[in-house]
């Protein structure tokens, strides 16, 4: 069983019960904080679709945050711990990790509280106030020249923000984001041509090509889970 509680500025917490892994998770570009089994772990942000893991002894729960805005809690460039998932306290310095940590924690005892989390998620927007302007650049598919030119800087330096920031380039935020859209679309129904049509894919070869990549199934596989 799976299920999410939204938090502010586009983050969640979910929670997973008696998973025993092994189907595919579609890749967003987002950062999870994952507590299973007392541990702590980290995803980060994903670039292609992975296989889920069991829950273990216990229940799983994960904090998420939007792409873009996990590096600051974090204290790290996101680009080196892209497509991994690595132990917390292997990433941080022992104070930040003993602080998302206590987060986390106590969702394993039972806590319905949120109030922790979204104090993070509230603190991540605040301090990632560019990478929400260039989500909304990559969601509107401007070109990433244009978008550099908008934020004052060149393509080389944007580039390098990208990959600290979101962990990987903005060709890829892109991607993601037609993905998302793509995948929206076909969760309402729409017949496939037209999904990949309004979603901004070239034709529905594309659609699939990008959907064995990106989500793990044919979209026709996705509507039919979907449905």
């Amino acid at each position: 069983m799976y299920s999410e509680t939204h938090l502010p500025h586009g983050a969640a917490l979910w929670r997973s019960r008696g998973s025993a892994g092994g189907g595919p998770i579609p890749a967003d570009g987002c950062v999870d904080l994952i507590l299973r089994d007392g541990r702590v772990s980290v995803a980060g942000p994903s670039t292609r679709w992975i296989t889920a893991g069991g829950d273990g002894a216990g229940d799983s729960f994960g904090f998420r945050l939007p792409p873009g805005r996990a590096g600051h809690l974090l204290g790290l460039d996101l680009e080196e711990i892209a497509d991994q998932l690595v132990p917390l306290e292997d990433l941080t310095s022992h104070g930040r990790a003993e602080r998302l940590r206590a987060a986390m924690a106590p969702f394993a005892d039972g806590a319905h509280s949120t109030g922790a989390l979204s104090s993070l998620a509230v603190q991540a927007s605040e301090s990632s106030r560019w990478s929400a302007a260039v989500h909304r650049s990559a969601a509107a598919a401007e070109p990433a020249g244009r978008a550099a030119a908008g934020y004052g800087t060149s393509e080389r330096s944007f580039r390098r923000r990208m990959l600290s920031t979101f962990g990987y380039g903005y060709a890829t935020l892109v991607r993601l984001e037609r993905s998302r859209r793509a995948q929206a679309l076909l969760r309402r129904g729409a017949p496939l041509v037209a999904a990949a049509a309004e979603a901004g894919f070239a034709d529905q070869p594309h659609l699939s090509r990008e959907f064995r990549r990106l989500v793990g199934v044919s979209p026709g596989q996705f509507a039919a889970s979907s449905a």
